[in-house]
C-alpha cells in the first residue's frame, strides 16, 4: 500500500500513556477523536503530537539547508539571541514538511520498524519516538529529551554570564502548557529544564495526609521560556545551532553506541484544540482564567 508523504505525523494508536507512532498518511489528517480510543477533548483542551528525531551524521551537512526553511522570525531578536548563545534555536513550519525533514522522519520510522535495537532505544542516549500529548490549560506535561541515569556530566550555560556545574544522572525535558484558543489556534509554553543528582524525600500534604514524594535538584532555563501562538496543522521545531555549544551541546545531542553525537530536533505539531469543537471564544477566555489561578 502507498502513502502520501504529505502529512506525516498520523497517529496509527494511542494508549492511555500517550504514546503512538507516526506513519505517512492521505492529504487531510483524520480528525483526532477517530484516531484513539479516548473521549473526545474538552474545551480546556489541547491535542499536540511530538516527535524527537536524532539527525545521523551523515544527514548533518543538511540542517543548515532545513533551517533555512524554517521561520526563526517567531521568536523575538533577544531571546532568538539568548538561545543561540545556548546553542539552541527555534523555528515553525506552517503548511507541509520541508522534503529534508520528510525523508527523515521517513527514515527515521523505517528504522524503528526494521531495527529492534532502534525501536528499544538501545542505539543512542535519546529514543526517537512519537506521543500524543492530551493538554489541559492548567496541567504541565514533561517532553523527556534526554536521559542520563547513571552518569555524570558538566554542562556549562549563558545565564547571566557564563556558568557550569557537573550533573549526575541529569534528564533533560522541556516543561510544556498549552492553552486553546479561538479559531484552532492554542497558545503554547515550552520551558528547559534539568533534573538531576540523588532523589530525596520531601513530605507535602496531600488528600489530608502527610506523604512522602521523592524529589531531586532542578534547573530551570526561565530566560528560554517560550510562548507562542499556534494555529492547528502548524509544526514547531526546537534543534541546536551548528556548532554544538552550551546547553544545546548536552540538552539537543545524542551521544551513540558508536561514540558519535548526534543532533537532536524535537517536532511539536498542534493537532487539535478543544476550542474547535465548541467555536465559543468563551471557552477560550474561561481556559485562560483557570491556567492564571
Amino acid at each position: 500500500m502507498k502513502f502520501s508523504a504529505r502529512w506525516l505525523f498520523v497517529t496509527v494508536f494511542a494508549v492511555s500513556c500517550g504514546c503512538a507512532t507516526w506513519m505517512p498518511s492521505g492529504e487531510q489528517p483524520p480528525g483526532i477523536e477517530s484516531r484513539i480510543r479516548t473521549p473526545p477533548l474538552g474545551s480546556e483542551s489541547v491535542a499536540i503530537d511530538s516527535f524527537l528525531l536524532r539527525v545521523q551524521s551523515e544527514d548533518t551537512n543538511q540542517l543548515e539547508q532545513l533551517w533555512s526553511q524554517i521561520d526563526q522570525q517567531i521568536v523575538a531578536p533577544e531571546l532568538r539571541l539568548e538561545l543561540h548563545r545556548n546553542g539552541m534555536r527555534v523555528g515553525k513550519i506552517s503548511g507541509s514538511l520541508p522534503s529534508i525533514l520528510e525523508s527523515w522522519v521517513r527514515d527515521t520510522e523505517l528504522r524503528r520498524e526494521e531495527d529492534a535495537f532502534e525501536m528499544a532505544g538501545l542505539v543512542a542516549d535519546v529514543k526517537s519516538e512519537a506521543v500524543l500529548w492530551r493538554c489541559k490549560a492548567s496541567s504541565i506535561k514533561e517532553i523527556s529529551i534526554r536521559n542520563l541515569s547513571s552518569q555524570t556530566i558538566p554542562l556549562f550555560y549563558h545565564i547571566d554570564g557564563l556558568k557550569g556545574k557537573s550533573l549526575y544522572a541529569p534528564r533533560f525535558y522541556f516543561s510544556m502548557n498549552a492553552i486553546p484558543g479561538a479559531d484552532h489556534t492554542a497558545n503554547v509554553k515550552l520551558l528547559p529544564e534539568i533534573e538531576h543528582g540523588e532523589f530525596t524525600n520531601k513530605l507535602i500534604v496531600r488528600d489530608a495526609a502527610l506523604r512522602q514524594v521523592p524529589e531531586r535538584e532542578k534547573l530551570s532555563f526561565s530566560s528560554l521560556k517560550l510562548q507562542l501562538k499556534m494555529h492547528r496543522g502548524d509544526y514547531l521545531v526546537i534543534g541546536p545551532t551548528q556548532e554544538r555549544k552550551a546547553l544545546g551541546s548536552e540538552f539537543l545531542h545524542s551521544l551513540t553506541q558508536e561514540n558519535v553525537h548526534e543532533p537532536v530536533l524535537l517536532l511539536l505539531r498542534l493537532s487539535h484544540s478543544g476550542v474547535d469543537s465548541n467555536f465559543s471564544p468563551n471557552d477560550a477566555i474561561q481556559a485562560r482564567i483557570v491556567n492564571s489561578l
